[in-house]
């Protein structure tokens, strides 16, 4: 039983972790290209609130039909709770980093896009010559592999910046952060209570983990 959740849980998050990195490349911003920042606008972009993964070792020994029930409940959890897609609060970070080490004029992004094609985000924002496109790849909590009874947090993001000029990206990465109290860490309903604070703690954690590492060595700023 032990080995099959196990195997359950590896399979899943090999999955997830394939559909979210597999295209993403890391490609820190040029010398070059940095310096044509300089009082340049930048728009930011939004998407639909991702599904949430509440990975739980009851659910993952039940495959694709256990991964449905896994998300159903995550999304649940995130719309009762009001837990807030960290994509909005790390592009927010992310332009006004810029700004202040580029001087460029952000705008905020113009509603949910509804695909994060290069050129149909160009074509939506045609006052910016940047676009700083920010977008959550996968989030969810999932139980420590030896202790099915508390959990950790793992997110993933992806970085692009995007210029309008060329409709090319200049700047990408993914951001991979795992948020917890390894030495005593919660049970699900601690990570629960009190409208998932707990939960949007460690999120929170994670996104200024990401904005400090792709302002750095992506943007180098």
């Amino acid at each position: 039983m032990i080995r099959h959740h196990l195997a359950s849980a590896t399979a899943f998050i090999a999955v997830v972790g394939m559909t979210g990195c597999a295209s993403v490349q890391h490609q820190p911003i040029s010398t070059e290209a940095l310096a044509k920042l300089d009082g340049k606008t930048v728009a930011t972009t939004q998407y639909a609130t991702p599904d949430f993964t509440a990975f739980t070792a009851g659910k993952a020994a039940f495959a694709l039909l256990g991964a449905a029930a896994m998300i159903s409940e995550g999304n649940e959890i995130v719309k009762t709770n009001g837990v807030e897609d960290p994509a909005i609060a790390i592009s927010a970070e992310l332009l006004k980093k810029l700004t202040a080490a580029k001087a460029v004029k952000g705008t905020p992004a113009k509603g949910v896009q509804p695909s994060d094609n290069a050129a149909a985000l160009v074509a939506a924002n045609p006052e910016a010559q940047y676009i700083l496109d920010y977008k959550t790849l996968n989030w969810m909590f999932n139980y420590y592999p030896t202790d099915w009874s508390h959990y950790k947090v793992t997110y993933v993001g992806r970085l692009r910046l995007i210029d309008a000029a060329t409709k090319t990206v200049i700047a990408e990465s993914a951001c991979n952060s795992v948020q917890g109290d390894d030495k005593n860490p919660p049970t699900k309903d601690q990570l629960l209570a009190d409208k998932a604070a707990l939960l949007k703690s460690h999120l929170a954690k994670a996104g200024s983990a990401c904005v400090d590492v792709l302002a750095k060595d992506v943007l180098k700023i």
